[in-house]
């Protein structure tokens, strides 16, 4: 008995050893394969392996403006945009087979572009954004400030040497008017009012709002970027007083966010920095002079050559975005040729241009005058080469494995795959070519039945949090949200306009 029992403590010994020898191996090759972090997601809605998150559904009704049928905050419209949203996803579902579109080059490409600006700004947003910790009375100095608004008078300076002199002749005590005078300006001096919420630099925000400012008072000259500054003068001010408890809380969680930010952003400038920290772009002179031609050409034809080749494209991209196909045969002459080198290695115009594909180039200013259209032209493709290097540190960190990131390219692919599988439906019916002119009656009269059977066909694969869908509310207010200073700028793609349903008739109650 003595020995049975000896044996089988022996076997379940050998057991209990051999399952912590697994789990060690496991833990490992975890930890060689380290997953980063993820975000909770509240999911909304299951369609067979397609997902629509409580987030995306918010984001994709308020951050785009919806067709008149349902732009609405009542729970009739917010249906008919549930509706909607799993349509897309069913088209979707019917347009994944091998299809001309999945096998196109540039929409891969496209793919590509907006999954790696995804990857740079979680690699911002998770290694920088949310890591700053503020100091209280930080943000007590500033929300004194944050209810302002400034009339200023400014003139700007476009010299560095000149922008000394503007500072010593001010500390010396020579008035705003006086130093314009001495600079040759007789024209009249601009001037505006700029509020916390104002799009601003940031140099210039900071310089109005880190403390108060009195009447009068001179300012600057600040440094917008390279020989480029401004002065500003105090001409008056008005003071919002933050009074009810929501005002007071909303005030100081924008101040605590534009803190943040601006914290965040002087860190990772740092650490582009230190990324980029001996590598020197040098452009083959012949080659570059060429292509800015080419490019600058493009950059200022008309408004109107720009809405045709807008309406060309096979999917709408964002707008001021110079599209490699229109560069056409311009470029053929010098394809093979060296345009730059960087690290020791060649970029040529060839693969310059399949770069574009998946980072168009950003210009820095706004407005362009032609004389300077090559420098800004240089600098675009420098920022380009910058995020190319800052895309994979992004990579090296697995960020393109994070949820986020991947709904994001999801949610743009879905967008796609079912417009395209929209207009091939229509196109089989003969309806495509008038969709845009008479959209609602298409859509009650083809569009509609359409949906309806693909909700019968996927019923058994649908699921919808029916108490989470309760919860959620919508604003009427239209909103067309878009970032700067990035290759994307559209931050979610148009409404699906597919269906105007408003029955949740089909499907099951995710559990």
């Amino acid at each position: 008995m003595y020995k049975k029992l000896y044996l089988e403590t022996k076997y379940f010994m050998y057991i209990i050893l051999n399952y912590m020898f697994l789990g060690l191996i496991l833990i490992i090759t975890s930890c060689g394969k380290k997953v980063p972090d993820q975000v909770c997601e509240d999911i909304l809605v299951r369609i067979g392996d397609k997902t629509i998150s409580v987030e995306e559904f918010i984001r994709r009704a308020e951050n785009t403006i919806r067709p008149p049928y349902c732009n609405g905050d009542s729970y009739f419209h917010k249906k008919i945009v549930l509706n909607s949203l799993i349509a897309e996803k069913m088209m979707a579902l019917e347009s994944d087979k091998d299809n001309e579109l999945s096998r196109n080059e540039q929409f891969q490409d496209y793919l590509r572009g907006r999954k790696e600006q995804a990857m740079r700004q979680w690699l911002y947003d998770h290694d920088f954004f949310k890591k700053v910790k503020l100091d209280t009375n930080e943000i007590k100095k500033v929300y004194k400030c944050a209810g302002r608004n400034y009339k200023i008078a400014y003139y700007t300076i476009k010299d560095n040497a000149i922008a000394n002199m503007v500072k010593r002749k001010l500390l010396q005590g020579r008035t705003f008017t006086d130093v314009l005078r001495e600079l040759g300006g007789d024209e009249k001096i601009p001037q505006r009012e700029v509020n916390w919420n104002a799009e601003e630099h940031e140099t210039i925000h900071t310089a109005l709002f880190s403390e108060p400012l009195e009447k009068n008072q001179v300012i600057g000259p600040l440094r917008i970027e390279e020989n480029y500054y401004t002065v500003i003068k105090i001409l008056d001010w008005t003071d919002r007083i933050a009074i009810s408890d929501s005002d007071i809380r909303q005030r100081w969680n924008h101040v605590t966010e534009r803190l943040k930010k601006k914290h965040a952003t002087v860190q990772y400038r740092q650490y582009v920095s230190k990324i980029m920290r001996g590598k020197r772009v040098e452009f083959s002179r012949d080659t570059f002079y060429k292509l800015a031609d080419i490019f600058g050409k493009l950059y200022f034809k008309s408004r109107k050559e720009k809405k045709v080749a807008f309406k060309q494209r096979l999917w709408q991209k964002d707008k001021n975005e110079i599209n490699p196909d229109d560069i056409g045969d311009n470029v053929e002459k010098i394809i093979d040729f060296s345009l730059l080198q960087i690290d020791g290695e060649i970029l040529t115009v060839r693969e310059f241009e399949k770069e574009l594909r998946y980072h168009p180039l950003v210009f820095r200013k706004k407005r362009i005058k032609r004389i300077e259209f090559a420098e800004q032209f240089k600098l675009a493709v420098v920022d380009m080469i910058r995020d190319k290097y800052i895309t994979e540190e992004a990579y090296k960190k697995k960020y393109d494995k994070v949820n986020i990131v991947e709904r994001n390219v999801s949610m743009w692919r879905d967008y796609l795959s079912a417009l395209y599988h929209r207009n091939q439906y229509l196109e089989s019916i003969g309806k495509n070519e008038n969709f845009n002119k008479d959209y609602s009656r298409i859509i009650e009269q083809d569009l509609n039945p359409y949906i309806d059977s693909l909700q019968q066909k996927y019923n058994d694969v649908i699921e919808i949090n029916r108490d989470r869908f309760e919860k959620i509310q919508l604003t009427r207010i239209d909103m067309f949200v878009t970032q700067h200073n990035v290759p994307f700028s559209i931050v979610v793609p148009g409404f699906p306009k597919l269906t105007t349903d408003n029955k949740l008739d089909y499907g099951k109650i995710m559990e």
